[in-house]
């Protein structure tokens, strides 16, 4: 049965869509999930879009409402003063009366108790709670400590009421469904993974000569941050004692001090904020994920596979993944594991390059925005 908001002529129901943060140029794993998912949905949905000013917005998009937020915190809802995010969502409900709505991280409060508003999904992308739980088990510092605490237990109260006030919650991985599932008592959380651009094997540079480790992601971000700690003191040193000439490239934007002081450790560098990443990517043997805490799915991990690279990951690193046939001696989490993993993989160039074409059989199977976006299609209708 069609939506009231279709017609003859473009055979799209209406939808809002509600996020917190630019989704173009897209800087981040937030505006890149919202970005692509709305452009694969654009065909089928004639668009309202609700966000701060962005550049660049296709032309898919029916219309874009801007909205000036504040500059940090407006993923957290209870961080930010929603007021003006409220005034235009509600003047576009009124006057658009949209048939559903996609609300994003940071927007979620605004359903609570407003009946009164479009049947909605909610993509939390990843589970704040959990995020804040493994902060506080990752952290020494107390009072880093004491605030992750502080902020699970508001955390936990508004994951409840959001799987409550929605007709369905959508996480990326299945850690982050199950925690969500156990805090709201409700069953109508879905894992829609993240997707990735799978490039044409012409695209991908090829090896270089001499073996390099890769780590990639936001190099400002705290997670990224205690992973690549935790690579430079406890896996590479050895990993270079075994294979001299290797490098260990760690590339992502906004390195912060502390990250661009590990180039003095011989080995390492630092690329930061580097304009073409399958480029980096295509040109190392082995990428990296050694996460000791956050949640989410680890886009560092499905570009690496996308460009047929084995990924030497932990555990926590395969949240929202499968993982391909043949790599379950890749996921460990002590450092000697992932260091004999990464020089196995450097002195066995067959086992290297079969690994990542499995890897990139299984991007394509699975981690498309094209499937992404059709299991949100589903969910709205």
């Amino acid at each position: 049965m069609p939506l009231h908001g279709e017609h003859a002529t473009s055979n799209r129901p209406s939808l809002l869509a509600v996020c917190t943060l630019p989704p173009w140029p897209a800087m981040n794993g937030y505006s890149l999930r919202v970005s692509h998912l709305l452009q694969h949905l654009a065909p089928h949905w004639s668009i309202t879009l609700v966000a701060p000013p962005s550049d660049a917005i296709p032309a898919g998009i029916a219309d874009h409402v801007p909205v000036t937020l504040p500059e940090r915190g407006v993923t957290y809802p209870w961080r930010f003063d929603q007021a003006a995010l409220r005034a235009t969502v509600d003047r576009v409900v009124n006057d658009r009366r949209p048939d559903r709505a996609l609300v994003w991280a940071g927007s979620e409060a605004l359903w609570f108790d407003r009946p009164d508003l479009p049947r909605a999904v909610v993509d939390v992308i990843d589970c704040n709670p959990l995020e804040f739980w493994r902060g506080f088990r990752s952290y020494r510092d107390l009072r880093q400590r004491y605030r992750s605490l502080r902020e699970i237990a508001i955390a936990a109260r508004y994951a409840r009421r959001t799987v409550r006030s929605y007709a369905a919650t959508v996480c990326v991985g299945q850690a982050d469904a199950q925690w969500l599932r156990r805090i709201g008592g409700r069953s109508s959380v879905h894992v829609v993974p993240n997707g990735v651009e799978v490039a044409g094997p012409e695209t991908i540079a090829p090896e270089a000569t001499t073996p390099i480790l890769s780590f990639t992601g936001a190099l400002d971000y705290q997670p990224n941050i205690e992973a690549v700690r935790f690579a430079a003191a406890a896996i590479w040193p050895r990993i270079r004692a075994a294979t001299p000439a290797a490098r260990f490239v760690v590339a992502g934007r906004n390195p912060i001090p502390e990250i661009r002081a590990l180039a003095a450790q011989p080995g390492i560098e630092i690329a930061a904020n580097v304009p073409d990443m399958t480029a980096e990517i295509g040109r190392c043997w082995v990428s990296i994920a050694p996460m000791r805490s956050g949640v989410g799915i680890k886009n560092k991990v499905l570009e690496a596979w996308a460009c047929a690279r084995p990924v030497v990951l932990t555990r926590l690193a395969t949240n929202g993944l499968i993982v391909p046939p043949g790599h379950a001696d890749l996921v460990c989490d002590s450092a000697d594991a992932m260091t004999g993993a990464v020089i196995r993989l450097f002195n066995d160039a067959a086992e290297r390059h079969r690994l990542g074409q499995s890897a990139r059989e299984t991007v394509q199977r699975h981690f498309t925005w094209a499937k992404a976006a059709a299991r949100l299609d589903a969910l709205l209708r």
